[in-house]
């Protein structure tokens, strides 16, 4: 039923709770994940160049062991015996919805898992959410985990 399941965190609190409900399906079905932590891109103009800056809205980052989030999260995946891999691609800012979709259907995901910050509905139109972008969107089911 979910041979392969994508998750998508950014190492925030909310993404960390996307995590066992990710793990659980992994479990109950066999699936194989892929861990995606997608960081934004913002652009600033400087004099005269262009500059690329990365925004982490986790502050959290690179960890001291030197891996990404989602590098992170899939050796824990691993050590709990779910066949898991991570990547972390890069997205222009407010691009990162886009290139959760890209990447699912490239894998070939059966389910997408993400947490979500919690907003209203009415907030999460107006703030263009990744969550509420993804689940409006995508090809397969969405778990959004509060």
């Amino acid at each position: 039923m979910f041979e392969r399941v994508l998750l998508a965190v950014d190492g925030s609190e909310h993404s960390e709770r996307a995590i066992p409900v990710a793990a659980e399906l992994a479990k109950k079905f066999g699936s194989e994940v892929l861990v995606l932590n997608v960081r934004e891109i913002v652009l600033m103009r400087a004099d005269p160049e262009l500059v690329l800056r990365r925004s982490d809205p986790t502050g959290k980052g690179i960890s001291e062991e030197g891996l990404s989030p989602a590098e992170q999260v899939t050796e824990r995946l691993v050590k709990d015996g779910i066949n898991a891999h991570g990547k972390s691609v890069d997205a222009v800012h407010s691009g990162a919805a886009k290139e959760i979709l890209e990447e699912a259907r490239e894998f070939g995901a059966n389910h997408i898992v993400m947490g979500t910050r919690g907003h209203s509905e009415l907030s999460g139109l107006l703030l263009g959410s990744v969550a509420t972008k993804v689940l409006h969107h995508s090809d397969c089911p969405v778990t959004v985990v509060r």
